[in-house]
């Protein structure tokens, strides 16, 4: 078993850079998912959170980078840090055309580019890595709910669709870089289950706080067929939301590394989803 905590079992996944290119400028409906306005919003909060969220992901990496002996994870770093830069970027591009729809998307990028500036004043590096880590986590059982959900995408416009795939793939295809440089580095058990005690709680909040916002915004909010039915897509019998709870659970096993659920297949299993809009390597 090497400083990662990985043993002769790890699954070894490639992380792959991949220069993308979306037509987010087509002809996209106002409400792009299932034709509602509170999935849409609900997507486009998520979406809000990746551009700061990204960058603080890549600074708490990079902070450690020269601290890392193992050339199979120095590698996985970098192409980490190049996929993270590409997500920030389009997720850019679509909030600025949320924006654009009088939606004040902007205002919330800003308040969470200020709230991670103050984590990043306040926290040390280990505990940003930790929280990084805690995120890594969330947005790995997003992504496996995204690629395997087929109600969760069954009703994306298709112009649409191939950015959140492909980033469902990217965030599976590195969902232990992060961890693995936690492990080498000494981060320990209790910090980073605290932290995901945390995140249980304040990440689901703040992205119910900005679709609310979205939907008020947009005079949604009282549309209550439609508010009914992101509930019971969200948080039903079959929810998506609901869904990812047991797999955030096993973070608090002792134990625990992100490829002990190896969903690796899918990975290769949706390279049609993406392949056509990879534009250079």
């Amino acid at each position: 078993m090497d400083s990662t905590g990985r043993g002769d079992d790890y699954v070894h996944v490639p992380v792959v850079y991949r220069r993308m290119k979306f037509d987010l400028d087509a002809d996209v409906p106002r409400y792009w998912h299932s034709e509602s306005a509170w999935i849409t919003h609900f997507m486009s909060a998520l979406s809000v959170l990746f551009p700061e969220g990204e960058r603080f992901f890549i600074d708490s990496v990079r902070h450690y980078e020269r601290e890392i002996d193992d050339p199979d994870l120095e590698r996985e770093v970098r192409a980490f840090i190049k996929q993270e830069a590409h997500h920030s970027h389009h997720h850019q591009a679509y909030n600025d055309r949320v924006t654009a729809q009088g939606l004040g998307l902007d205002r919330w990028d800003a308040f969470v580019g200020r709230i991670l500036r103050f984590v990043r004043r306040v926290a040390p590096p280990k505990v940003q890595l930790a929280a990084t880590i805690g995120l890594e986590h969330f947005t790995a059982v997003l992504a496996n709910q995204l690629l395997t959900n087929e109600k969760l995408t069954r009703g994306m416009h298709p112009a649409v669709r191939p950015l959140w795939i492909w980033h469902a793939i990217e965030e599976t295809e590195h969902k232990a870089v992060a961890f693995d440089v936690y492990q080498q580095v000494g981060g320990g058990y209790w910090t980073r289950v605290l932290m995901m005690a945390r995140m249980m709680i304040g990440f689901p909040l703040i992205l119910h706080i900005i679709q609310l916002s979205l939907v008020r915004r947009d005079r949604r909010l009282t549309d209550w067929r439609d508010a009914l039915r992101f509930a019971r897509f969200a948080w039903g019998r079959d929810g998506f939301l609901r869904a990812i709870w047991p797999e955030l659970r096993a973070w608090y096993h002792r134990d625990f590394h992100p490829w002990q659920m190896d969903n690796r297949q899918l990975i290769e299993a949706w390279r049609g989803e993406y392949g056509p809009h990879v534009v250079g390597m």
